[in-house]
């Protein structure tokens, strides 16, 4: 039996590719348990999806997240607010 994040197919042993993620022992395809959720990355041999840090985006299925490039003069707690799943968040903030 394999551990999480990896998967095992045709008798050979594999890790979870990247953008994908498995959270399970026992896996036998290259699905692995599925795409990383939005707004979480999932780099090679993932097993527990990551949330991507403020100022940052991911869609389904990355294996890294996108920096918005927010202004250093946007607070920290404005950055914490923001969404991460989408190219969107990038405008959803607001110094005034």
């Amino acid at each position: 039996m394999y551990s999480p994040g990896y998967y095992c197919q045709n008798g050979r042993r594999s890790k979870c590719k990247d953008g994908r993620y498995g959270d399970q022992s026992a896996l036998f395809n290259d699905n692995c348990s599925g795409f990383c959720p939005r707004g979480f990355f999932c780099p090679e041999n993932t097993v527990n999806p990551i949330p991507c840090s403020p100022g940052s985006y991911a869609s389904g299925g990355a294996k890294e997240c996108t920096s918005c490039d927010v202004p250093l003069t946007v607070p920290m707690e404005i950055k914490n607010s923001m969404c991460r799943n989408d190219r969107s968040c990038c405008f959803d903030y607001d110094t005034n």
